[in-house]
């Protein structure tokens, strides 16, 4: 078994999607597998759907990386709000474990945030970079000089007309509420806009499903900061995560 190749997570609040990678490359080693999920799944959904993807993508080691939805330690959920709060603490982690996997979790946003720092030349010469995913929820990630700054939950900030802007902005919210083009685009301008005045960030980065099809609404967010499509769009918080477990798990070691 190559010892470059790591399971990589991405929990959701609608799916389970996953992969494995080649942490030495920061890319994809097998094709990304997607595992559909009804809203807070519980712990023993989320196990599985883990296990299934080790298996659908032929991955025969125990390494695994996961982005989370939420506040995290390496081994420890604090919260989830989309997540059934059975998963809270360390059950994850030793739910998996006890399926033989050895996993580190990481914040979502934070795993697509440190795909872009580690694996390409993305956030090269910016001080402050903001990443924003866009799915279920609104996800935040911030780095300074490089350096994450972990658990960046800002999606629950008000927007400029009071609302929440992960209940505001977010895909989810965009489809249960039939809101048109034109609407969406302005909410989640406001929304971007109330992240950034917070943070001061000098480039933006969005990411999360919505990014692989940027067409009609992407070139119509006009803030006056430099805004791109995260690199690797949906498939960043998997990479990122388990580039995380090989990196701080070798740091543990030294």
């Amino acid at each position: 078994m190559d010892d470059n190749l790591v399971l990589g997570i991405d929990i959701g609040g609608s799916s389970v999607k996953g992969g494995v990678v080649d942490v030495s490359r920061g890319s994809m080693a097998s094709d990304r597998f997607e595992i559909p999920h009804h809203p807070l799944p519980k712990l023993t959904v989320l196990t599985s759907s883990i296990c299934e993807i080790q298996k659908k993508s032929g991955y025969e080691g125990n390494q695994v990386g996961i982005g989370f939805p939420g506040v995290v330690s390496s081994s420890k959920v604090f919260n989830g709000p989309n997540i059934d709060e059975g998963v809270w603490g360390t059950v994850l982690r030793d739910s998996l474990g006890e399926s033989g996997l050895d996993g580190t979790l990481l914040n979502d946003a934070d795993a697509a945030l440190y795909h872009a720092i580690r694996n390409t030349e993305a956030c090269v010469g910016q001080n402050t970079v903001l990443m924003i995913t866009i799915g279920t929820s609104i996800g935040t990630a911030l780095a300074q000089d490089g350096i994450l700054v972990r658990n960046l939950e800002l999606g629950r900030i008000y927007d400029a007309d009071g609302y929440r802007i992960d209940e505001s902005a977010s895909q989810r919210s965009r489809l249960a509420n039939n809101m048109s083009t034109d609407d969406w685009i302005r909410k989640l301008s406001s929304a971007i806009l109330q992240v950034s005045l917070s943070t001061n960030p000098d480039m933006i980065l969005l990411g999360g499903g919505v990014t692989e099809s940027p067409q009609g609404w992407f070139d119509r967010i006009q803030l006056g900061i430099p805004i791109q499509i995260a690199p690797g769009s949906n498939r960043a918080g998997l990479i990122g995560a388990a580039c995380w477990h090989r990196d701080v798990n070798r740091k543990a070691r030294l």
